[in-house]
């Protein structure tokens, strides 16, 4: 799951349940503001904790995300009704991603979905919706219930996650299922979650036991903390969109900001053939509306910064959206805001420096694009086949 964008104007930020453990490590002491919550940009240097997110396991303060318990017979039914994703399918301990739309099949936000009993579900976004599932909720009976600020969510992320999870003393765990946990005789949760690429497990645990439970893992796991510029480049280089940031929501853009999924590239997480959800009949009404493309990009150039103009051939196409040095290729990974040509070579792409001069870009292989091209072939063979 991705942070929405940061809350710049914030004037008090509010400690989550993991900030007194977190504030503990931070040798950087540099903060931000997500949702209201207080989020540690860096603990020691970004170079430093993007490493071992690569090559050994890092942990994360989840508790700015949004989480929703719901609960009833019918929790299944509403969460197939509110996002996209597969809820009535999920077996016990199965997470799935998906959409929340609004009615004309633009993107409000991005959603997890995980049952965690046959009638218990949580719902995970990077933003609030707590109207929106009020009024979704109208005639289905379920509880829904806000436990953001209830709960301590801590995301441990990295190819030796599994490992450090063990020696922190982490049962009766799955590394494919959601699963109740114990640590150091605390009772929590644990999820398999996937920050891009890169494998990892949220467990979330009574607030009370939040320093305990970091400690534990500092300590015995011999890991370290990981803040959100590191997170940053991370989720560049795997391609995912950030709400407020790469997009607007379509419950606060203006007209013509909105954008379906397949603009911002997330369109194998709104199927059509999934059956009904919120948004599907507008979706499907508006397949041809799809000129924008929210586009990753390599920079062979530093100097390309957020905002700059993308040129396709000699004529602009576009902006900058996010964008970071990335050293695992060596380059500036990036996405952009594209309109693309109706003619003519899709290629020759090239970004403004703060120099004004132009230098080469192409397009990048991120894990997000492969699984919305791999999805759009299904798609069209399907047509094909069907024709």
């Amino acid at each position: 799951m991705i942070f929405p964008a940061e809350d710049f104007h914030s004037d008090s930020p509010k400690p989550s349940p993991l900030f007194t453990a977190a504030a503990s490590s931070s040798e950087a002491n540099i903060w931000t503001s997500v949702n209201g919550w207080s989020v540690a940009r860096a603990y020691t240097s970004l170079e430093k904790e993007y490493q071992a997110a690569k090559t050994n396991a890092v942990i994360a303060d989840l508790g700015p995300l949004v989480r929703y318990a719901l609960r009833g017979d019918a929790a299944a039914e509403l969460l197939a009704r509110l996002t996209t994703a597969p809820a009535a399918n999920l077996g016990t301990g199965e997470s799935a991603r998906g959409l929340i739309l609004d009615n004309a099949g633009n993107v409000v936000d991005l959603a997890e979905v995980s049952r965690l009993s046959d009638d218990l579900f949580l719902l995970t976004t990077p933003t609030p919706h707590a109207r929106r599932l009020q009024l979704a909720s109208r005639g289905f009976d379920v509880d829904v219930e806000d436990i953001t600020g209830d709960v301590a969510a801590l995301g441990v992320f990295g190819p030796d996650a599994s490992e450090v999870l063990n020696a922190a003393g982490l049962k009766s765990h799955e590394e494919t299922i959601a699963s109740s946990a114990v640590v150091r005789g605390v009772e929590a949760a644990a999820r398999p979650i996937q920050f891009g690429a890169i494998p990892g497990i949220e467990i979330i645990f009574p607030k009370d036991e939040a320093l305990t439970i970091w400690e534990r893992l500092i300590r015995r796991g011999q890991v370290g903390p990981i803040g959100l510029d590191a997170m940053e480049v991370l989720r560049l280089e795997s391609g995912v969109p950030r709400s407020g940031v790469d997009f607007v929501s379509a419950a606060r853009s203006r007209s013509g900001e909105a954008r379906l999924p397949i603009e911002i590239g997330l369109p194998h997480l709104a199927p059509l053939d999934r059956g009904w959800f919120n948004g599907r009949r507008g979706l499907r009404q508006q397949a041809d509306r799809s000129s924008r493309r929210l586009m990753s990009l390599y920079i062979d150039d530093d100097r390309a910064l957020t905002g700059a103009e993308v040129r396709i051939g000699d004529k602009p196409a576009g902006r900058i959206t996010s964008c970071a040095w990335s050293p695992a290729t060596k380059r500036v990974v990036a996405f952009a805001d594209i309109l693309p040509p109706s003619s003519g070579k899709q290629s020759d792409i090239s970004v403004l420096t703060t120099a004004g001069l132009p230098v080469r870009a192409k397009l990048a292989q991120t894990v997000e694009n492969a699984l919305a091209l791999s999805f759009m072939s299904a798609q069209n063979a399907a047509t094909e086949s069907r024709g």
